[in-house]
Formats: structure tokens, C-alpha cells, sequence
């Protein structure tokens, strides 16, 4: 069954046509990566982003073994940051570090429209990959969250962060099974537990342990694809 149209009319609110923006990083490669970091987000004492305690805190995964940085996730206070701020953070992050790391900008929001339009600009500016929650507060139903992802899909590789303690609403199997053949679906950063990422694996969806207190065993004895670690 097809789900509802977003509350959008399709691409109107894309400007940006670009096959090099499309096309430059591949949901495989995206993939591939074992350690993410969701990045901390240093400030000064009167609010203006801390960049070079910021650079200092890149270097140092790096250096460390780190395949990828989550910008402006919730570790990194994005939810307290102006989109303005967050898409120059992003460019930042990949202007100085995007050739040695991928960068995964957090675009997400709780309406569609405005989770569409950082995701073009994050990857307008070079980010690798987008994360996205799905709408919190209001919550919608399984075929408004299908919707919303198929909306974002559009933008380029997307990983889906389940974490229902925050936004108050599960994502179900159902619902990631139903856009899984996107080809921009790269996985799930999941938060439900080993016994949910060792059901997806069963069903070659791929996925990130998104709890720190449990992801060697999501690795090691559940198939996880990796672990996106705070």
C-alpha cells in the first residue's frame, strides 16, 4: 500500500539541482563505516561556538580511528543551535576535516518542510550523510512517518535514528521495512535494543547500536553494522 503524500508538493521545494551534490557520496560508502561519533559542540563563555576546542575534538578522533562525526546531534546541543548556526558548524566541519572523516549533518526535525531544507543545504555545503528523527511532539501515524522519510529520502544518504525516549514515538520494523529500498535508506541508528538490530540484520537492513552501554555486544554478538557512540 502507497503511502499518503507528504503535505508537500514533490520537488517544489528543492531548488538545488545538482548531480554532483547527488551523486557525490554513495549510501555504500556511507555503510561501511564502524565508528561514528556524535561530536561535542564546544562554546565560549558569551555563546559563539568554541571552534578551536572544536578543531582540537576532530583532530582527536581522527587521530583515534574515527570513520565519521555526527555534527549538531544531540550531544552536540544541536536542538540549541539556529539552523544558520548548524549549517555553519556543518560547513565548517567539512571545509577543514571532510577529507579525512565523513561528515553525517543532523538535519532532522519534527516538520517535514523544515527538515528538508537544512538537508539541502547540508549537503549543498558537502556534508556525506544526513541523520533524521522522526517528528517528535506532535506525533503522526505510521503512514505520516513513512511519508516524512520518503520526503527526505529525496535529499541524498540518510541514516533513521530511532530513539524513542526522546521523541516519544517508536519507529517500527514496519515502517523502516517500507522505505528500506530507497536508494538513499544507508541504515538505522537504532535505540531499541539488540534483540530489534538483530531482527533488521535478519532482514539485511543495516544498523548502528545507538547506546554506548550496549553496542559491544550489538557489534560483537548481534550483527550490528557499527556503533554511532556519544
Amino acid at each position: 500500500m502507497r503511502s499518503p503524500q507528504a503535505a508537500v508538493i514533490p520537488n517544489f521545494h528543492l531548488p538545488i539541482r545538482s548531480n554532483e551534490v547527488k551523486h557525490r557520496t554513495s549510501a555504500e560508502e556511507i555503510q561501511k563505516l564502524k565508528l561514528i561519533t556524535a561530536i561535542k559542540t564546544p562554546y565560549l563563555p558569551d555563546g559563539r561556538f568554541d571552534l578551536e576546542a572544536y578543531d582540537a575534538l576532530m583532530h582527536m578522533q581522527i587521530i583515534n580511528g574515527t570513520e565519521g562525526v555526527v555534527v549538531g546531534g544531540t550531544t552536540g546541543e544541536g536542538h540549541l543551535m539556529s539552523w544558520d548556526e548548524h549549517i555553519m558548524l556543518i560547513g565548517h566541519t567539512v571545509n577543514c576535516f571532510g577529507g579525512q572523516i565523513k561528515v553525517i549533518g543532523n538535519t532532522g526535525s519534527n516538520s517535514t518542510r523544515e527538515a528538508i531544507r537544512p538537508s539541502e543545504q547540508g549537503f549543498a555545503v558537502g556534508i556525506h550523510a544526513a541523520l533524521h528523527i522522526n517528528p517528535y511532539y506532535g506525533k503522526t501515524s505510521l503512514d505520516g512517518l513513512v511519508s516524512h522519510f520518503e520526503a527526505i529520502l529525496q535529499m541524498g544518504p540518510t541514516i533513521i535514528y530511532n530513539v524513542p525516549s526522546r521523541t516519544g514515538q517508536d519507529i517500527p520494523p514496519s515502517v523502516i521495512h517500507r522505505i528500506a529500498q530507497s536508494p538513499n535508506m544507508t541504515g538505522v541508528k537504532e535505540c531499541m535494543g539488540n534483540k530489534r538490530i538483530q531482527d533488521y540484520k535478519m532482514k539485511n537492513i543495516l544498523v548502528w547500536s545507538g547506546n554506548d552501554d550496549e553496542c559491544h555486544d550489538a557489534r560483537w554478538h548481534h550483527n550490528a553494522a557499527g556503533v554511532i557512540c556519544h
